[in-house]
């Protein structure tokens, strides 16, 4: 046997549960599909253990072959690849083994890659391997923006293209392909700045080492990202399996958060104590570190205190804000770690000063460096030959994605507008399967252009043309107030940020005519139905993954969120506009001439209004931010889409308790922030004077330590860079195709 006896117990155990808790429907299929296996006990031990210790999510989102497929590549590389053949068991099972990076969507990868890759590194060391695959991964994807729905590998490996964090989960995948252990990291926020990163960490020689996704490099622990990472409060990675020797910080569910900050940045261990009025340790308070950050605070790690009152946390040294809630009553305080041990705190409601600007400082950890590792300069000229050649590589293969000559004939033979050249260009390899829909002679060209357009230009790159045929085949007969709400809210698969699938079909067949009819008679009873008969237990969750609308049907278990999706899913396919708002996240559905929100909101009589001086800029989260006190603590609300009219900017509001912070940061990270707490009152309008805390220049200034470069002069003669600092100056470089250059000017863009 491949696997210890605990392993196939454990697993064996938490894969009956998971079947129960599926329910008949689902866990009779997926049991089903068990027995009929005739594959190995060791892939049998191992499709037992992915279903044990993933979200119930992914068992109801996904069908049992992807897994199957999983566990037979995964014995695969333990019996044959030098990279896992040793492995610690734990080590083995999270980081090849396992489907999952983060809340990506899933797919069936790890085969192909391993064909694609497998010949350039089977001969190599680990560490050779690693640099090679990362070369190969630059071939592939590079860095673009994109919205927040993480593609899967394949998405980001047929589009060429990804945000940092859907480049780590294809390098990630990429990795584990081969059998090299490999896994996401994040700084959920970046201290001294307002941003956050994702890269990838691999197993060599028995340890963690870090490089950046799909930017290779010569050496591993150096990324463009090295000083940054050096500043940071926290830096951590998720786990949905039991794994030793890490220092878990918060659980959210099935997912684990392990704190990897030693590997990147000089670190201290904050206790903090909570006690009651009386003195006496309290036990179950939850404890949470926050990095101001978009003047927020991110709750990094949110830990519960034990018997004694006590918890303790890993962190930078810079300044966190330390908040303390239960049963309703939340206590909070910023501290400055390096000067900080233990921080004693005594759970009694805040009660801050009314009315009044008070100024506060955060202070960003300073740079100081703990990856020294350099390449040599001939790794340096190296590297940017192999880099140029993986640039090319892939330019090479995203130009041939898009068929110009075949995109002109559709167009021209159909009567498509110009807008579908970008559309298909846009669309990258799954330009070919769009172009097949677009001939498609069961709809009019209208109609199916009209589709398109409601979609992302991400959904674009990966949706399956079966959802849209069914969207457009099963909205015949439906009617909308304008064409706009017809194709935008009723036609359209795309709810919020779920993976698209077919599900209009499955809806309809579900629910019986004489409950279809009540539902689009009053769509409130849909709600009324998902409440009553759709459950959710966290425990077998992870948060930030959506249950689609079929596996919520099947195994009657999803988030609030998930809730939603499936609630405007059912009203499409019933005929009846609906949306999730794009401000509250509401619910809503469409009657008598607008959208009404299915739970009915606490409407707000009062008003806030915003006020700035003459020639002020205030932009919501980069330079402030408004809170709500609810429960005992302050719940910042998304005003990201309010505007203002000349100085002022009024949001309807409800009575309450509020909190506003600014931010000031400075070029050397810290921030120089203010707050303010005001009541509202039922019906009042509250004028609030924007304020930020200003700093002198001297408080502005830093000094970092930069690496030896090179420039030349007007003449070409070589001058080093540090004779370019000995008097004031302003220096901007950029390296074409190399980090961070590619993120900078993407984002600009």
């Amino acid at each position: 046997m491949m696997f210890s006896q605990h392993m196939r117990e454990s697993a064996q155990a938490g894969f009956q549960a998971r079947l129960e808790q599926a329910g008949a429907v689902r866990g009779g299929e997926v049991r089903a599909r068990m027995e009929k296996l005739s594959d190995s006990e060791d892939v049998r031990a191992a499709i037992q253990w992915l279903y044990a210790n993933s979200p119930l999510s992914d068992l109801a989102n996904y069908d049992f072959s992807l897994f199957h497929a999983a566990a037979i590549h995964g014995v695969f590389l333990r019996e044959n690849s030098p990279f896992s053949r040793d492995l610690p068991e734990d080590i083995f099972l999270n980081y090849v083994l396992h489907i999952r990076v983060n809340e990506e969507e899933l797919c069936d990868c790890r085969k192909m890659f391993f064909g694609l890759i497998w010949d350039r590194v089977k001969d190599l060391s680990a560490h050779d391997a690693i640099i090679e695959v990362n070369y190969w991964n630059a071939e592939q994807v590079m860095y673009q923006s994109t919205d927040e729905r993480t593609i899967s590998a394949l998405g980001a490996y047929w589009s060429g293209y990804g945000r940092c964090g859907e480049e780590s989960a294809f390098g990630v995948n990429a990795f584990r392909a081969v059998g090299i252990p490999a896994r996401q990291i994040y700084t959920p926020r970046w201290a001294h700045c307002d941003d956050n990163h994702a890269w990838v960490e691999v197993w060599c020689d028995g340890k963690w080492h870090f490089l950046g996704a799909c930017e290779p490099e010569e050496v591993l622990d150096k990324g463009w990202f090295t000083n940054a990472s050096s500043r940071a409060m926290l830096i951590h990675s998720r786990c949905f399996g039991d794994i030793s020797g890490e220092e878990i910080i918060s659980k959210m569910g099935m997912a684990s958060f392990l704190n990897n900050l030693r590997l990147y940045a000089e670190t201290k261990q904050l206790t903090v104590i909570v006690r009651d009025r009386a003195g006496a340790p309290v036990e179950g308070a939850l404890v949470s570190f926050g990095i101001l950050n978009y003047s927020n605070f991110f709750p990094s790690a949110v830990i519960p205190t034990g018997a004694d009152g006590t918890v303790r946390f890993t962190c930078g040294l810079g300044s966190i804000n330390v908040q303390v809630k239960k049963d309703g009553v939340c206590c909070e305080r910023l501290v400055y770690v390096p000067d900080t041990d233990t921080v004693d705190m005594v759970l009694e409601q805040d009660a801050p000063a009314q009315d009044v600007w008070e100024n506060f400082v955060s202070i960003a950890p300073k740079d100081r460096i703990v990856n020294s590792t350099k390449p040599t300069e001939e790794q340096k000229e190296l590297c940017r030959r192999k880099t140029a050649a993986a640039n090319a590589k892939r330019e090479a293969r995203v130009a041939a994605m898009f068929d110009e000559a075949r995109t002109k004939a559709v167009a021209e033979k159909y009567g498509y507008s110009q807008e579908i050249y970008g559309l298909i260009d846009e669309s990258r390899s799954n330009g070919k399967r769009l172009l097949d829909f677009l001939e498609d002679t069961m709809f009019s060209a209208k109609e199916k252009e009209a589709l398109l357009l409601t979609l992302s230009k991400k959904d674009r790159r990966d949706v399956d043309p079966a959802v849209l045929r069914e969207a457009l085949s099963l909205s015949w007969g439906c009617t909308a107030d304008s064409e706009e709400l017809f194709y935008r809210y009723i036609v359209c698969p795309r709810v919020l940020s779920e993976p698209l699938e077919k599900n209009r079909q499955f809806i309809l067949d579900y629910f019986t005519q004489e409950q279809k009819d009540a539902f689009r008679a009053e769509p409130a009873k849909i709600w009324a139905y998902i409440q009553e008969n759709i459950g959710f237990d966290p425990a077998i969750e992870y948060g930030q993954i959506v249950t689609r609308p079929v596996g919520a049907l099947t195994v009657k278990n999803a988030s609030p969120l998930s809730k939603k999706i499936l609630f405007v899913a059912i009203c499409r396919a019933v005929g009846v506009p609906a949306r999730i708002d794009p401000v509250d996240w509401q619910a809503e559905y469409y009657r008598d001439g607008a959208f009404a929100p299915v739970e009915p909101r606490e409407q707000g009589s009062g008003a806030i209004v915003f006020e700035k001086g003459e020639g002020e800029t205030w932009q919501y989260f980069p330079d402030f931010s408004l809170g709500l006190l609810v429960d005992g603590e302050y719940q910042t609300l998304d005003l990201t889409r309010e505007k203002w009219e000349g100085g002022e900017l009024r949001i309807a509001a409800t009575g309450g308790d509020y909190r506003v912070i600014t931010d000031n940061r400075l070029p050397n990270g810290s921030i120089y922030a203010g707050k303010y707490h005001f009541h509202l009152s039922d019906g009042e309008t509250k004028r609030v004077r924007l304020q930020k805390h200003q700093a002198n220049l001297s408080e502005m200034l830093d000094n970092f330590a930069l690496d030896e470069f090179q420039v030349f002069d007007a003449g070409g003669q070589a001058v080093a860079g540090s004779t370019l600092t000995r008097r004031k100056a302003v220096l901007l470089w950029l390296e074409e195709g190399m980090e961070p250059t590619e993120h900078i000017l993407n984002e600009m863009l």
